[in-house]
């Protein structure tokens, strides 16, 4: 009897228990970019509204010219003299500002059309997100999620060496190798949700997961940008996010009220790591000052840097090696050319060169590739 009793109290007991160690790394990333997509079609809902408030607004003037020509037309018929001449000049300015009006018109309705395509291309992410849901929460070798992928893209993972097309495939796994043509373009959902990677064309950039909570990413060559928002900032807005889809949380599978619960305690716990190296390929009989190794994938580790709510960019290059671009927060930079440490505050860039000290200075120009 009370070996019946002890079994019956596990049956009841266990359940709570896994469900507070029931997120996986896809939970999180998944949640993230479903919340992503709600602030896409919020600011295009809002986007919406103005153009059709511009739009009657501009459609009332149209209204108020056309009767404007239309007592123009019948001054130039029954006035007098005077009425006549003064109305076959006001009539050209009118109907400039008629053709004028059109034209902003059309151009209105053109953004808004613009607008509902995206509009109908975030819905049908959301619904591919949602499809995907069983699939990406039960990864917990998950290394981050495609939010978005132009050009020519592709992924190979160098455990299972098999090549495929990243823009039909929405999760990148430990050990994914993405490259990227001159017309390519990928942007990633990582660190938990927290941080938003971009790789730029003609790149190849390398993800490993060391932990559980820790991400190591390998720039090979190319560029890339990344954001990574601070934990505090992310936990509060991920915080609002549940609060107010809590009830759209509620229809997809798995996301109990419980488990929203419990989702809010989890996030206070843990913190993600990031680091990024900047691994070089050199060509055959190029002097290197440097081993080879501590990159997972090719080529000598150069460079290794350390972020906390930061956004930056670098790009490899033959010259110079590397260009670190601070835009905010602050990047610690190991320099493994000039065995130096170095701190490369907001608004500052680095320029990494063989047999060149490190050369810090403030950003002259910043072309923001990643808007493109």
């Amino acid at each position: 009897m009370k070996n019946i009793l002890l079994t019956l109290a596990l049956i009841l007991i266990l359940p709570n228990l896994s469900l507070a160690q029931s997120f996986t790394l896809g939970d999180k990333l998944w949640l993230s970019a479903y919340f992503d997509l709600q602030k896409q079609k919020m600011k295009l809902e809002e986007r919406i509204k103005e153009i059709d408030l511009k739009i009657a607004q501009n459609e009332q003037g149209i209204r108020q010219i056309n009767e404007l020509l239309a007592k123009i037309q019948r001054t130039m018929i029954i006035g007098t003299e005077k009425q006549k001449e003064d109305a076959q000049k006001a009539k050209p300015v009118a109907e400039k500002a008629l053709m004028q009006a059109k034209e902003t018109q059309k151009m209105l309705k053109d953004q808004k059309m613009e607008c509902e395509m995206q509009m109908v291309k975030i819905q049908e992410n959301e619904r591919k997100l949602k499809e995907l849901y069983s699939k990406i929460s039960s990864n917990n070798n998950i290394a981050g999620l495609i939010k978005d992928c132009s050009g020519t893209v592709k992924i190979m993972n160098l455990k299972t060496k098999k090549l495929e097309n990243t823009c039909s495939n929405m999760i990148i796994n430990d050990g994914d190798k993405i490259s990227t043509l001159s017309d390519g373009k990928i942007e990633l959902k990582i660190s938990n949700g927290q941080g938003n990677f971009i790789v730029g064309p003609d790149s190849e950039v390398l993800i490993k997961k060391i932990s559980a909570d820790e991400d190591n990413f390998e720039l090979i060559q190319g560029k890339f940008y990344t954001k990574v928002e601070r934990s505090d900032e992310y936990l509060q807005e991920i915080k609002d996010y549940i609060q107010n889809y809590k009830e759209d949380l509620k229809t997809i599978k798995d996301w109990t009220e419980e488990k929203i619960e419990e989702y809010k305690k989890e996030l206070l716990k843990k913190r993600y790591q990031l680091t990024f190296k900047l691994c070089k390929v050199f060509h055959p009989g190029t002097k290197v000052i440097i081993p080879q190794g501590g990159c997972l994938g090719v080529g000598h580790l150069i460079a290794v840097l350390g972020i906390r709510g930061t956004e930056f960019t670098v790009e490899m290059d033959n010259s110079p090696l590397a260009k670190i671009i601070v835009i905010e927060g602050n990047v610690e930079l190991n320099n493994y050319i000039t065995k130096e440490t170095e701190n490369i505050p907001e608004g500052y860039q680095v320029i990494i060169n063989l047999g060149e000290p490190t050369n810090i200075k403030k950003i002259e120009r910043l072309e923001k590739w990643w808007e493109r």
